[in-house]
């Protein structure tokens, strides 16, 4: 697996061209969506102010990998984490009443409302009381407010101006406060919001847009190879795989490639995934195994060891991944967890 470093920051400056003169928080949560959270914090740490994860796990993995730039972390907090915020440095979610007495004297915090996302948060209608608690709470700093949209993927929702306009309301009560932040890529790219004090990237300085709509000055920067293991003769009429879900419309030949589910490619992407090889795309038969797909080559009988491209470069992204199976690219990115080794480009 291969992870193109100047081609992160490259989606990066490409973005802050269309959102200029904000606060750029990166989301590695998951690490960093399967892209190796570590190597791809310390690149961008320079290009920007924030970083968020989802546990306090993550957050002080990036501390003692000495990340020094502020970490958000997006999860509830909890009577067993609470001192870990304040040893490590890490500013606290509050989206309930009850956090503000989890958490300890001097602890950051950032508040989260729910506009409309239906997960995490205070209701709009919550407003005068956490105010009220913000105060009464001193011992701790509140340095930040923010939502989340549920539908800024793509462009043309007209939810994302009711929750917009939502966020609006709250913040009058929290005025004071000195960042607020609901765009996410999807809004920042598909929407002219008002994008307040930040903007949250993840998805798209890797090189995509979270929906359906692709954006062409965004690079993907990932790009997945293996190695054809071997290639054997197969005749019309053979079948392929567990439950016999593919027959072989004519005499030809067929790879076996070492990779398969245990590796992040879905099972539900049998028979419907092409690979890349000696620049051609070749279709993936047969049910994904753990370990192995298999590949029709038709009459091309190509040696063992030659190079595979799975997804990047010549072969079908992630996104085109994800419209195959019908889900986002969120989940196939965040998947490949399996056995294999990232390489770094730097330069």
């Amino acid at each position: 697996m291969e992870i193109n470093l100047p081609a992160i920051s490259q989606n990066i400056e490409a973005i802050k061209q269309r959102v200029p003169d904000k606060q750029f928080l990166a989301v590695v949560k998951c690490n960093a969506y399967s892209h190796g959270v570590v190597d791809v914090a310390k690149h961008i740490q320079d290009q920007v102010d924030w970083f968020a994860v989802a546990s306090v796990d993550e957050g002080i993995e990036l501390r003692r990998s000495n990340i020094t730039k502020p970490i958000l972390v997006f999860g509830i907090p909890t009577y067993e984490t609470a001192a870990a915020y304040q040893t490590h440095n890490l500013t606290a979610t509050v989206s309930h009443i009850s956090h503000f007495s989890i958490l300890m004297d001097g602890t950051d915090y950032h508040l989260n409302f729910d506009t409309g996302m239906g997960r995490l948060g205070f209701s709009p209608e919550q407003a005068k009381e956490v105010r009220q608690q913000a105060v009464l709470n001193q011992r701790l700093t509140c340095s930040g407010i923010y939502s989340h949209f549920a539908t800024a993927d793509d462009p043309g929702s007209d939810f994302v101006g009711v929750q917009h306009s939502r966020f609006m309301d709250i913040i009058k009560h929290f005025e004071e406060i000195p960042i607020k932040h609901i765009c996410n890529t999807g809004a920042s790219t598909n929407y002219d919001l008002e994008p307040f004090d930040m903007i949250r990237i993840g998805l798209g300085m890797l090189g995509y847009n979270p929906g359906l709509t692709r954006h062409n000055w965004l690079k993907p920067v990932l790009n997945w190879e293996t190695k054809v293991g071997v290639v054997r003769p197969i005749k019309k009429g053979e079948t392929v795989s567990y439950g016999a879900r593919w027959t072989c419309p004519e005499d030809g030949y067929l790879a076996t490639i070492p990779v398969g589910y245990g590796d992040g490619i879905p099972r539900s992407l049998s028979n419907k995934l092409k690979v890349a090889i000696n620049g051609n795309l070749y279709p993936q038969v047969g049910s994904v195994t753990m370990d192995y797909i298999m590949v029709f080559l038709g009459d091309d009988k190509l040696s063992p060891e030659t190079d595979v491209t799975l997804m990047g470069g010549d072969a079908l992204n992630a996104a085109d991944w994800a419209e195959l199976v019908g889900t986002n690219i969120h989940e196939i990115l965040t998947n490949l967890k399996g056995r294999f080794v990232r390489n770094y480009l730097k330069y």
